[in-house]
């Protein structure tokens, strides 16, 4: 399990961004390879992607699942969790917690910490390979919620 922290400043506003993540739309392009995500209920979305992991062809089931938290001290938790299932077996997981707060009326400071989860399978198979799909997937969304 490995564990990632940042913070960015992004063009958007809290609420922007919260609504920007409860778009399949939107997390489906940001997401490598992932060809469309359709909505389960309030909370999971779902689909399929077919991207490469280090020139090795992958394809997979993905399910997001997000929710929203009010914190005190103006603070919005956005919790995203990314669970991907290779058809070869096995699953990855990434957890990601961003703290949202509002910097301006059109843009917000995000601080977030992730971790990521392999099945023994998996980890033996590809662990550094599907770590570092994780971690750039994870980081490509954040970003992109705010673009």
């Amino acid at each position: 399990m490995s564990e990632i922290v940042g913070q960015a400043v992004l063009e958007k506003s809290v609420a922007h961004l919260v609504a920007a993540s409860d778009s399949p739309e939107l997390i489906a392009k940001l997401i490598p390879g992932c060809d469309g995500l359709h909505r389960i209920d309030a909370e999971h979305i779902e689909g399929r992607l077919a991207t490469q992991v280090s020139g090795i062809p992958i394809e997979a089931a993905i399910s997001v699942r997000r929710t929203v938290e009010v914190l005190d001290g103006g603070v919005t938790r956005l919790h995203l969790r990314l669970k991907v299932r290779p058809d070869i077996g096995g699953h990855a997981i990434v957890v990601a917690l961003i703290d949202l707060t509002e910097a301006s009326a059109t843009s917000s400071n995000a601080s977030w910490r992730t971790s990521t989860e392999l099945d023994p399978m998996l980890a033996v198979m590809a662990g550094q390979r599907v770590e570092e799909f994780l971690r750039v997937s994870i980081e490509r969304l954040i970003a992109g919620l705010g673009a």
